[in-house]
């Protein structure tokens, strides 16, 4: 048989090989991630007819005479080069946009690797590639901290409503800069507001701490404030409250079941809709209520629906009401009113009688809550009557109140006998400038306007407090710490109706001649009465910097309000950040990525899916970034077929299909001459 033949053979051999792998290149043009291959050739060995002989003497060097034998497939290459990226739109789409790196997928124990980012979250929130539910690997962060743990990788799992609990603030750091030239004015006097709504304006200003401890008690689960007097004895946190604690008028006393009032109540003659009569008496007693507050003076509405009204003669004359059983005087039964006789109306059957009785006398029995004017309250643990407006409570500590959770002290300040609610600096150029209640202010005095900070401080049950943190030049390169309104303590009522006591402990804060922090520390310490434990937290100041300008210092915090994932993002890095309800940021986990010395050399798996080869090279699994390589998100990489160099090869391996062809075509054709010369 003629070699040529067998040449012309393995030439289509090889060939529709080629034409194997364009046909598969330009099918999964479309198909994401997709990498394309090549078709290399190599010639067959060849048959040598004679050696070649070296030159000698009279003759020169003779070549090899070698007839080919035809080629065969050398190799198929898979083509690693990076495709387009496309956007999607869809945030859980990423394209490998750089580098060779691959993701890292698996099923069981078993692990494969892509280049299809078309991942998305499951029902159990885990990261998967949708078509085949294979899991994407990576790490998982920690309370938002990620350890990159090589190829010890995991399912990334992110449930949707994710939550993150609340954590109590414990470091504040302030970072910019306090104004250096912060102007100081010279007070000619100062405008002193109080809080009974007056005025005054004296050259000299020196307010009064008016200082109270105050013991925050537990007592089945709810928190109470008690104001001790100066005089009290000293308490001990974790005991209850003992000795006399203080002494106060009463406002008000406040009923319940089990702590029931009872009331006196008297005609009141100078109140014209107060009645002459009830019954036959002026006073009426009402027992056993179990709602509602009370104080001496107050008056006390009473009601019914007309059922009779008969005019008395008299001088003057006056009107008898019987109003009928739904009367609050002796609900259930009728009961007679004398009322003054009206001039510009008459009293109607069936229509409703509203009139008002004095409270002359509150008696809480056991259990009541009695309420001072400082602000205490107390459950009762005997009757108490109270028979006048400036009556007073003494009330000594035991068991029943509690257990003391804190000890703090709350501050206001007076001047002249009088609460200061404000105080404005009147200066000698004219200009009006606040300042603070809790600072002395005298004419000649230099002032320098303060700058205030709001930092949020989260307490043990995530409540949020806005604490405002003031600074006040006082010299060169000299600031000084206060709070709110310039004291060392501070008292926010919250919207809740509880009272946080905010504590300053700090040295002043110094500068050097370049602005550069030399030295000041402080310290806050937070007590509550919502049931959050009481903490400290340390101000940071070390990054705050003194230039000329405008003070801008401001100050973040550590700690969080309790939250639900509502949304993730996906970044460059493969890095996965969780946005919360309660808006904090929070890595989540990161996705794998690997990276092989050979990656032309991984085997394909289908499903755009590769494995590990005997000559892909050493495995580093690691972020993409370790690795060299830069990810596109709501992305996804496209094939790298290039459809015009493919339709260029698919001619060339026609044309040269075709020459093969022909090949065996002549060859057949001189073996049949060969054949017919025989005959």
């Amino acid at each position: 048989m003629m070699r040529s033949m067998f040449s012309g053979v393995s030439g289509l051999k090889g060939h529709q090989t080629r034409m194997d792998v364009i046909g598969n290149n330009i099918a999964n043009v479309n198909t994401t991630g997709f990498k394309a291959s090549r078709v290399t050739f190599a010639d067959m060995i060849s048959q040598n007819l004679s050696g070649a002989s070296a030159p000698q003497g009279t003759i020169g060097g003779v070549n090899p005479k070698q007839i080919g034998l035809g080629m065969s497939v050398a190799s198929t290459d898979l083509l690693y080069t990076n495709g387009s990226v496309q956007s999607t739109g869809k945030n859980t789409d990423i394209a490998i946009s750089r580098g060779d790196g691959l993701f890292v997928v698996s099923r069981g124990n078993e692990k494969y690797y892509t280049r299809n980012g078309a991942f998305e979250f499951d029902a159990q929130g885990n990261l998967t590639i949708p078509s085949t539910g294979l899991y994407v690997q990576g790490y998982m962060a920690n309370n938002g901290v990620i350890s990159n743990g090589g190829a010890n990788t995991t399912n990334i799992q992110v449930p949707a409503g994710k939550s993150m609990k609340a954590t109590t603030t414990t470091t504040a750091s302030f970072t910019k800069n306090l104004n250096a030239t912060t102007p100081g004015y010279e007070v000619a006097n100062t405008l002193v507001r109080y809080a009974d709504g007056t005025t005054g304006t004296v050259s000299s200003y020196t307010p009064t701490e008016q200082g109270s401890y105050v013991l925050t008690v537990e007592k089945d689960g709810k928190t109470n404030k008690i104001r001790i007097a100066n005089t009290a004895p000293a308490q001990a946190i974790g005991s209850a409250p003992n000795g006399a604690l203080y002494s106060s008028t009463i406002s008000n006393i406040t009923a319940k079941t089990g702590g029931t009032v009872d009331l006196q109540l008297d005609v009141d003659t100078s109140n014209p809709s107060s009645p002459l009569k009830i019954g036959t008496a002026t006073t009426v007693n009402r027992t056993g209520l179990t709602t509602g507050t009370y104080a001496f003076g107050d008056m006390y509405a009473i009601s019914g629906t007309i059922k009779t009204a008969t005019t008395v003669a008299g001088t003057p004359p006056t009107v008898k009401l019987t109003l009928d059983t739904d009367n609050n005087i002796n609900p259930g039964s009728t009961v007679d009113v004398v009322v003054p006789n009206p001039t510009s109306f008459t009293y109607k059957v069936g229509d409703k009688y509203t009139g008002q009785l004095k409270v002359s006398k509150v008696t809480g029995n056991t259990g009541a809550t009695v309420t001072t004017a400082d602000g205490n309250k107390a459950e009762l643990t005997s009757a108490l009557a109270v028979t006048s407006a400036t009556q007073t409570y003494a009330h000594t500590g035991s068991a029943a109140d509690g257990t003391i959770k804190a000890i703090t002290r709350e501050s206001t300040y007076t001047y002249g006998g009088k609460t200061v609610s404000s105080v404005t600096l009147n200066t000698k150029t004219g200009t009006s400038v606040d300042g603070l209640v809790g600072k002395s202010y005298a004419a000649g005095d230099t002032f320098y306007p303060s700058f205030t900070s709001l930092i949020t401080v989260y307490d043990s049950l995530g409540k949020s407090h806005s604490v405002p943190v003031v600074f006040t030049k006082s010299s060169n390169n000299t600031w000084t710490l206060s709070l709110g309104t310039g004291g060392d303590t501070y008292n926010i009522t919250e919207e809740d109706g509880t009272t946080t006591t905010v504590a300053l402990s700090k040295t002043d804060l110094k500068f050097d001649a370049t602005g550069a922090y030399v030295s000041g520390s402080a310290s806050l310490n937070m007590t509550y009465t919502n049931g959050a434990a009481a903490q400290q937290l340390t101000m940071n100041l070390a990054a705050l910097t003194q230039y000329s300008g405008t003070s801008t210092a401001a100050g973040t915090t550590d700690g969080n309000a309790a939250g639900t994932l509502s949304k993730v993002e996906i970044d460059s890095a493969g890095v996965i950040t969780g946005t919360y309800t309660n808006g904090v940021r929070q890595k989540e986990a990161q996705i794998a990525m690997a990276q092989f010395n050979n990656p032309s050399g991984l085997t394909k798996m289908g499903g755009n899916l590769y494995q590990e080869s005997n000559n892909s090279g050493t495995r580093t699994i690691s972020g993409a970034a370790d690795i060299g390589s830069e990810l596109t998100t709501s992305a996804l990489e496209m094939s790298n077929v290039d459809i015009a160099d493919q339709f260029s090869d698919m001619i060339i391996t026609q044309r040269g299909f075709q020459s093969n062809s022909k090949i065996i075509t002549v060859s057949d054709e001189m073996l049949e001459t060969l054949i017919n010369m025989k005959r």
